[in-house]
């Protein structure tokens, strides 16, 4: 488990399920920074893994990854997701996350960066790991998201906690209003997905 104090936490989220969570620290964030937060704990199910953020604004983290990249790592996965079950919710995902992209400010290309391999485990896609320069994300193999690594509604909190804070920095700016109802319809749509998979998984008595 990572190492860190207690104290420098100021949010915590959970999955729908309650199953997992998401603790935001503002540790070693300057004052004249941004953003609430730098690293994010994420609970893959087995131990936790930090996630560094960063808004991508001129006084923000310096490294980490962008919303931009994090949106783009789920827009990945929902497109095999769709492609494997056209039927099973990915598509509304996709949707509400392509709004959300439209409202992005220009500088950087939508992914910058990132790029996907094979990991480890068994799974029905093609890759489960995204790796942006020296970071390496470990995405759970499975469509349920019940096996070990970190889940897209996961992801998902990460940005509209993202979102919550820059909107209350900068309650002016209409199109953060925009991309953060459109990355929580994003959200409500994952966790519609998963509840869905679960379902047919467990129909068809497959392990979870």
């Amino acid at each position: 488990m990572i190492d860190f104090d207690e104290k420098s936490i100021i949010a915590t989220r959970r999955t729908a399920d309650g199953e997992r969570f998401a603790l935001f620290t503002n540790a070693d964030v300057p004052t004249f920074w941004e953003q609430r937060f730098w690293t994010v704990v994420l609970d893959t199910g087995g131990d936790g893994f930090g996630l560094p953020v960063r808004y991508g604004t001129v006084s923000s983290a310096p490294v980490g990854w962008s919303l931009r990249q994090l949106v783009l790592v789920v827009q990945a996965r929902m497109a095999l997701e769709h492609a494997r079950m056209p039927e099973g919710g990915a598509l509304a995902v996709l949707e509400a996350l392509g709004r959300a992209t439209k409202q992005m400010q220009a500088g950087e290309p939508l992914g910058a960066g990132v790029e996907f391999c094979p990991g480890g485990q068994p799974s029905p896609y093609r890759w489960t790991v995204a790796r942006a320069g020296e970071l390496s994300l470990a995405l759970c193999p499975d469509p349920e998201s019940r096996q070990e690594g970190v889940t897209p509604e996961l992801l998902l909190i990460v940005v509209d906690e993202a979102l919550r804070d820059w909107t209350d920095r900068a309650p002016y700016l209409r199109r953060l209003w925009t991309m953060r109802d459109a990355v929580r319809e994003a959200l409500a749509a994952e966790i519609r997905r998963v509840r869905f998979a679960r379902v047919v998984a467990d129909a068809s008595g497959q392990p979870g």
